[in-house]
């Protein structure tokens, strides 16, 4: 019994001077970094950070409903204008989205859109608040009413402010 009793206390003792000489280490990591152009008018740029969750799930539920037809949703994650910047056009779109009218023009001859989604990040700047810039990369097939279709590549950022969509920013590539 004896010899029981000290192999208890010895594996007592190493089980507490295993704990004792964990070491707790905390390490910290950079949230936010880079700059960021601010659109104000102090001129100063701002570091980026991750943005939010709801602000990213709302630019993914616009961008599924662009892939998926649905322009009445569209309208709905929308503000009353959306500034465009086509990725195959020149210049920026002011879309009323009171109606679906700008995008059944846009897609009046599309038969069905496949996207197939690349990576999505949504981004934000420090001291901004119910601002995120969310960042999709993406591949868009699209087949015409004719019959011929069309494969582009996509980088698009929709930036969404106060729940709603307010800009969707492209750039393509064939």
């Amino acid at each position: 019994n004896l010899n029981i009793y000290k192999m208890k206390k010895l594996i007592f003792l190493f089980i507490v001077a295993t704990f004792i000489s964990c070491d707790t280490k905390t390490i910290e990591i950079n949230k936010e970094g880079g700059t960021w152009n601010s659109w104000d008018e102090s001129g100063v740029s701002k570091k980026a950070t991750i943005g939010s969750e709801s602000d990213l799930e709302i630019a993914m539920a616009f961008y599924n409903a662009y892939g998926d037809m649905e322009l009445d949703k569209m309208v709905d994650l929308s503000e009353d204008i959306v500034k465009f910047h086509p990725g195959n056009l020149a210049g920026v779109v002011d879309v009323n989205t009171s109606n679906t009218d700008f995008v059944v023009e846009r897609q009046s001859t599309f038969e069905s859109i496949k996207r197939t989604l690349h990576n999505v990040t949504p981004i934000s700047t420090v001291g901004s608040e119910n601002y995120t810039i969310v960042s999709i990369n993406f591949t868009e097939e699209i087949t015409y009413k004719d019959g011929s279709t069309s494969k582009d590549h996509y980088f698009e950022r929709i930036h969404v402010s106060n729940g709603k969509v307010n800009r969707v920013v492209q750039w393509m590539r064939p």
